[in-house]
């Protein structure tokens, strides 16, 4: 019962984040941002998501850095939107699966 609350939080996470960033003024630093996996802790204190970007004026390291000084404005949002008491503290962390992916894609390719 409690990992299916878990599953429903992780989805309403990566879901409202991802439309926060994109309607906010972290989107002009963001580019095409897109929220890949949220992984929340049991307790519910630390989330972690997952992210990439297209188009993004920042790179990878520097996007990292700038989301994570700016956890607190997506938080304090996600308090008024999420049907829970507390949200959890936010630790953005760059996706590089889909590069991955192409990368083997074109060595298969090659083969």
């Amino acid at each position: 019962m409690e990992k299916d609350r878990i599953v429903r939080i992780n989805d309403n996470l990566k879901k409202e984040i991802a439309i926060y960033v994109q309607n906010s003024d972290l989107r002009d630093q963001c580019g095409f941002f897109s929220v890949n996996y949220v992984d929340t802790s049991r307790d519910l204190s630390q989330a972690k998501v997952f992210f990439s970007t297209i188009q993004a004026p920042l790179g990878e390291k520097e996007l990292v850095i700038f989301l994570n000084e700016n956890s607190w404005k997506i938080r304090k949002a996600l308090s008024n939107l999420l049907p829970i008491k507390r949200v959890p503290t936010l630790k953005f962390y760059y996706d590089d699966h889909l590069e991955k992916v192409r990368s083997l894609d074109g060595l298969i390719k090659d083969i």
